[in-house]
This record gives structure tokens, sequence and C-alpha cells, in this order.
């Protein structure tokens, strides 16, 4: 059995963040929102549960794939609705209220995501180590996948969310820094080390995922890397070897993506995807039509150029 053909999105060390990130809690309308869509959607939002001994026969006969979990926090739900900011929903109700939380996440994503009702991705967000990780498509654009497509066919629309639907930014996130998982064959599940417990995914489509919780907590949490990276045959914009500093360009706007331009040199070579954070710069360089020339510099935090100024050498 092979894994999907995916690069591993973290890196190890020792470093911990020491304080929990401070979210927002999504309005009442907003998470009933929210509510209403994973239950009408699924019907079942169980993401995993435990492995007992009369499941292990299961997992021999079958075909999954492992995915080590660093992370003590629980998988829960990444929505993208129409007109509305990204939501992460727990799976499970907490509080003296015993309501399930939902927090609104600052995310740069395509509109059309919200085509068809929405999109809904598994997800593990760890407010501690401030890390969200992306596991899973489970609704996309409406079209239930979760019941209809193997895991390794859903992580080509996880493919196409981070090369085509989103811009990594964790300042706007609060500090938030995001990764893709990155799950191996079952036959690496002996080499597994160092994590809080382990995710057994099935490669059917409908099925529950199996977790177990490893004999030794982690010693080397997650430090994720900003731009998790798939193999492609092909190349894409983003995976241009950046320049070091500045470089000067053209930009054009992406309709679908708020403040976010491709970025082309001047013999029209496509460079990469850049972000826009200043709000007087966003604003001049919506006034200007057609390619507009920029001054954009690597910002090595998120993995993306930054647009910094409009270049007036052009």
């Amino acid at each position: 059995m092979s894994a999907p053909d995916l690069e591993d999105g973290n890196l190890r060390s020792s470093h911990r963040e020491s304080s929990a990130v401070k979210l927002k809690f999504a309005n009442s309308f907003l998470h009933d929102l929210a509510t209403q869509f994973v239950e009408t959607r699924i019907k079942d939002c169980c993401i995993r549960q435990r492995l007992q001994p009369d499941k292990e026969q299961i997992v021999k006969r079958g075909t999954f794939y492992v995915m080590e979990n660093e992370s003590r926090s629980d998988p829960g739900f990444l929505l993208l609705l129409p007109k509305q900011p990204a939501v992460f929903m727990m799976t499970r109700p907490s509080g003296a209220n015993k309501k399930i939380p939902a927090w609104t996440l600052r995310m740069r994503t395509d509109v059309r995501l919200g085509d068809g009702g929405g999109t809904m991705l598994v997800a593990t967000l760890d407010k501690i180590q401030h890390t969200l990780r992306l596991e899973d498509v489970w609704i996309w654009k409406g079209e239930d996948i979760y019941n209809t497509k193997k895991f390794s066919e859903r992580r080509g629309f996880l493919k196409t969310f981070v090369e085509d639907c989103w811009t990594p930014d964790s300042r706007l996130m609060s500090g938030i820094n995001c990764t893709v998982a990155n799950p191996k064959p079952l036959a690496s599940l002996a080499d597994v080390e160092n994590c809080f417990s382990v995710d057994l995914i099935p490669e059917l489509a409908g099925k529950r995922r199996f977790w177990f919780q490893t004999a030794a907590p982690p010693v080397a949490p997650v430090v994720p890397v900003p731009v998790p990276m798939f193999r492609t045959a092909a190349p894409v914009l983003h995976d241009t070897t950046p320049a070091i500093g500045r470089v000067e360009a053209y930009a054009v706007p992406l309709e679908s993506l708020p403040d976010v331009y491709d970025l082309f040199l001047e013999n029209g070579t496509a460079l990469s995807r850049a972000a826009v954070q200043q709000i007087s710069l966003s604003q001049r360089l919506k006034a200007i039509k057609g390619r507009i020339p920029v001054i954009a510099e690597w910002k090595s935090e998120f993995g993306r150029y930054e647009i910094v100024e409009i270049s007036h050498s052009k």
C-alpha cells in the first residue's frame, strides 16, 4: 500500500508556545448557521473513535494510513460558509452550558468555497501550540465527498484548497500557523515515536478513523512550515524559489481572494502569490487597473511574498 503522494508539513523542535492563543467565539447567528450546516450535511459528526481490541482485525484487513499527533487537541471542523468568516467548530459540547464551541478565524480564502452552501474540512486546532493542521475534506462546495470518495481522492481536494483557494497568513490569524497533515503507510506504524497519539485513517469512504494514545508523551512539539507543499507534476505559482530580500514585479489581483495578487516578472514569468497587509496600500492598489508595478518582500514567517509598496521605476 502506498500513502498519498504528499510532502510533510511538519518539522520537529523543542519550542512550545507558553500561552494559549485567544480566539473570538462565533456569534449566535454564525454558531447556529454552522451547526445547521454540519447537522444537515453529515449523519455522523464523530471524526474518530478509540481503537479497541475487537477492531484490530479491521485495521489488519483494510487499507489505513498513519497520522502522528503531537497535539493533545481533538480534531474538529473548519467551515467556509457563504459570505461568512471561517469558523472552527468542535464536535463535542464543553463548558457549563454544554454548548459545542466554535470560533471565528481570519483566513484568506476563496469566496467560491461557499458555493453550494459551503465547504467543510477536518482540522486540528491547538490553541496552546498556536497551530491549525488541515487533515481532510468532507464537504466541497456543497458536495458530500466524505461518503462518496476514498481518502486518497479527498486529498486531491485538500491539495486544491492549499494551492488555489487559500493564502496562509499567521499574522492575520493572531499567530496561528497552519500545516497540512502528512499520513504515512500503515507499515510505518512500527517507527512511530515522540508523539502523543496516532490516528489510523481508513482509505474507504464514509469510515471513521481509529486512534490510540502512545506510551510516551511527545517531547518534540510541532513547529509548522508556513507554506505546506504538495508534490505536483507541474509547477504552481508559489513553488517558485523565492528571491532573497525585495523584488520588483508586476501584480495582478485575484478576484476571489481579497488583498491577494499574482506576481509576475517583467518577462511574464510567474513568480508567486503575494498578500497585502497595509490598509492604505490596499486601497491604493485597488484604484489601479491592469498590471501594477510593485515591490514585494519575502516574508519567511508565512512563506509568501508581501507587497510593501508601489514601484515608480517602471
